[in-house]
């Protein structure tokens, strides 16, 4: 389990507040678990797990709160849902994954 001083210290994230890391953080393990059982993971460096699970808990906490953000715009306040559902939230979190570990989709181990 990644804790909230690595997310913090190592991850440098700010995007989850202390009260609400541990929840995002055990969602984004059972995801990352998964794909594990589904595909061919290699964690390139020694933190590269912990560091994906920070990066999909951001993406997991933010789809918590509303649908994820496609667009967004300050002057005159313009926000843009992405409208894609679950599709959308899977393709984000691969995406994030794939930053910190090597995911080959389709190969069992």
């Amino acid at each position: 389990m990644v804790d909230y001083d690595f997310y913090i210290n190592t991850y440098l994230g700010s995007a989850i507040d202390e009260k609400n890391f541990p929840a995002a953080a055990a969602r984004a393990a059972a995801v990352l678990e998964g794909y594990e059982r589904r595909c061919r993971v290699h964690c390139p460096g020694p933190d590269s797990r912990r560091l994906a699970v920070c990066a999909m808990a951001e993406v997991l906490f933010q789809y918590g709160i509303g649908r994820l953000v496609e667009s967004a715009t300050v002057g005159n306040v313009s926000v843009r849902y992405d409208s894609r559902g679950g599709r959308a939230l899977e393709q984000t979190l691969l995406q994030k994954a794939g930053i910190y570990l090597d995911i080959l989709r389709g190969v069992g181990q």
